[in-house]
């Protein structure tokens, strides 16, 4: 009877012990599995707040873009703004310069005119007093030559009144007669005289009138032209930016897979196999104790 007694309390202990590898097998491949589901569920949201990571970083940098876009174009339209008000009121310098200019030089133009019809007049007025003055003398010249004719005349009747003959009424005659004809010389070779003096004043009034001319003309205001317009400003050049590329789907890398899962059954199985192989051998030992009992 004893020698039955311990293979089944062998059989026993067996079991036992198989039931606890089972047990301690399922809470194995459970806590595996629970690992395994946590790294999961852990490497899907790391990977999904990456990509949102990816994705709020392309778009800040996109707004980073857009702001200095926007601010590039401020700074531009402020110079371009400047530009033009610099370019304004040069413009308006060089309007008031022309207009300056133009009423100068019509100024100069006017006084340049009138100061040649002063001359003119100069002129006509010096040469209208020479052309008196030489009338005068032309007319005093005549008187004279009228009072030495008439001298002349009077010596020769006082001679004739005298009655006297011969070679002395002659000679008083010849000396009338030379005295009044030096007389006519002496006026007519002054009136000469006065007329090339006249002549010589009427060159040099027109000579005169000559260098008069040129000094107006020397004090003239040359044409001043059109001035230069001002540079017209060119629009500021703004710089240019790259926005960053679109994400596709290929820049988050592949979604996280779930690790191999332990299943409790096979992992009981794994045990029990054991386990029964173990049973097998000790009720085949039971079996043989009995036939050689019996």
């Amino acid at each position: 009877m004893l020698q039955f007694i311990a293979p089944i309390a062998g059989l026993g202990m067996q079991l036992y012990a198989g039931r606890q590898q089972d047990r301690a097998a399922r809470q194995a491949a459970d806590t595996q599995n629970a690992a395994t589901e946590a790294q999961y569920q852990y490497d899907l949201e790391a990977w999904d707040m990456a990509k949102q990571s990816a994705i709020a970083k392309r778009n800040y940098a996109v707004q980073e873009i857009e702001e200095k876009a926007r601010q590039e174009g401020l700074i531009a339209a402020h110079k371009d703004a400047a530009n033009l008000r610099t370019y304004n009121y040069n413009l308006q310098i060089r309007d008031r310069e022309q207009d300056l200019n133009d009423r100068m030089y019509q100024k100069s133009e006017d006084i340049f005119v009138n100061q040649l019809g002063i001359n003119a007049l100069n002129e006509k007025s010096a040469r209208m007093d020479e052309r008196r003055q030489l009338r005068e003398i032309e007319t005093e010249n005549r008187y004279q030559k009228n009072d030495a004719y008439l001298e002349a005349i009077q010596a020769e009747g006082a001679i004739r009144a005298r009655g006297q003959t011969g070679r002395s009424i002659d000679k008083q005659k010849s000396v009338a007669a030379l005295k009044a004809s030096t007389a006519l010389s002496l006026l007519d070779l002054s009136l000469d005289n006065a007329t090339t003096a006249s002549n010589s004043a009427l060159q040099a009034i027109g000579r005169e009138r000559t260098v008069q001319d040129l000094n107006a003309y020397a004090a003239k205001m040359l044409d001043p032209g059109e001035l230069p317009q001002p540079i017209a400003p060119l629009p500021t050049p703004q710089a240019t930016f790259l926005y960053p590329r679109v994400f596709e789907d290929y820049d988050f890398g592949p979604e996280p897979i779930k690790g191999a899962m332990v299943s409790p059954s096979a992992a009981s199985a794994q045990v029990w196999g054991t386990t029964i192989s173990s049973l097998a051998g000790t009720v085949g030992n039971l079996a043989q104790a009995f036939t050689k009992k019996v």
